[in-house]
């Protein structure tokens, strides 16, 4: 069964099945699948995928595929792939990366990423795991500054 909510400001949802958001404004959504169609959410949790369309939405935790197209997001961690296409997201740890054109992701993570042309990536997975090796390295130090 799927739960659709149009044109409505809701604190929260959580649903067994699938979830379809139009002209709305939610505050945090679990489900199995979501779209979110011209919608903004908070945090997203869902055991299955996740498709916005001209939306927003904070973090998302996902099982399946996230598709972004003219919509932007906080951070992404998905089993599955990630598309994003005219849209953003901060940063994404997927099992697959494709970032079409006109889009921007922060920081991906991923053993296969593919960026088409028009598309920016502020920091690839070797670039993120070489800032990650720094930053471990410049708390360590910091660390061991202060015990001294």
């Amino acid at each position: 069964m799927e739960h659709v909510e149009e044109r409505r400001v809701v604190g929260s949802i959580e649903a067994a099945g699938d979830v379809t958001l139009q002209r709305s404004l939610v505050g945090a959504v679990s489900a199995h699948n979501v779209r979110l169609e011209q919608s903004a959410a908070g945090p997203m949790m869902t055991s299955g995928d996740v498709t916005i369309h001209q939306g927003g939405c904070g973090p998302v935790m996902c099982s399946g595929d996230v598709t972004i197209h003219q919509g932007g997001c906080g951070p992404v961690l998905a089993r599955g792939s990630v598309s994003v296409s005219q849209g953003g997201a901060q940063s994404v740890i997927a099992g697959e990366a494709h970032v079409g054109s006109g889009a921007f992701v922060g920081a991906v993570l991923s053993p296969k990423v593919t960026i088409e042309d028009g598309a920016r990536v502020l920091m690839s997975t070797p670039q993120a795991a070489a800032f990650g090796a720094a930053f471990g390295a410049l708390l360590a130090l910091v660390a061991f500054g202060r015990r001294r």
